[in-house]
């Protein structure tokens, strides 16, 4: 007795999407990109192109121009191909009503030194870790830094 199958469709549909080579596949909206890799392959014969604006949606060639004119990524690439006609007010730039005047320079160089971390180290209390060295110069390093603190007993 051979029976057809039965489809049946995931519990939460808003998170599932059909496959469009395959509607016995339902995939995870977050999933579909990767899907639609390994499955396309499987599908030569099938007339199917994508959206310049989003990979993921899949249509027949003599639908795909109706779909380019409505698809709703359109729009982030109209705003990103001419920036300056944003369309909500919100996104409009704030004006720029000139300079704002400052006292400081950026540009000029600093009043102290620059940063020397081996002098800095070698007036407090921080231990030299001489790894990576042969015995013979790691003892002296152990050597040189006991006499130091010797030295510098005030920490």
């Amino acid at each position: 007795m051979s029976q057809e199958p039965v489809k049946v469709a995931p519990s939460d549909k808003d998170d599932y999407l059909i496959c469009p080579f395959d509607e016995g596949h339902y995939i995870l909206r977050s999933r579909m990109a990767v899907h639609l890799v390994r499955c396309a392959p499987n599908h030569h014969g099938s007339k199917k192109v994508r959206c310049p604006f989003n990979i993921t949606h899949v249509c027949a060639i003599t639908e795909m121009k109706i779909h380019v004119n409505k698809c709703p990524n359109r729009s982030a690439f109209e705003e990103f191909v001419n920036p300056d006609r944003l369309t909500t007010p919100e996104a409009l730039p704030h004006e720029n009503k000139g300079e704002i005047e400052c006292s400081e320079n950026w540009d000029d160089e600093p009043d102290q030194p620059t940063y020397n971390p081996s002098a800095n180290c070698a007036q407090k209390f921080v231990i030299c870790n001489p790894q990576g060295n042969p015995p013979a110069v790691r003892r002296e390093i152990r050597e040189m830094e006991r006499l130091r603190f010797q030295r510098n007993e005030k920490f």
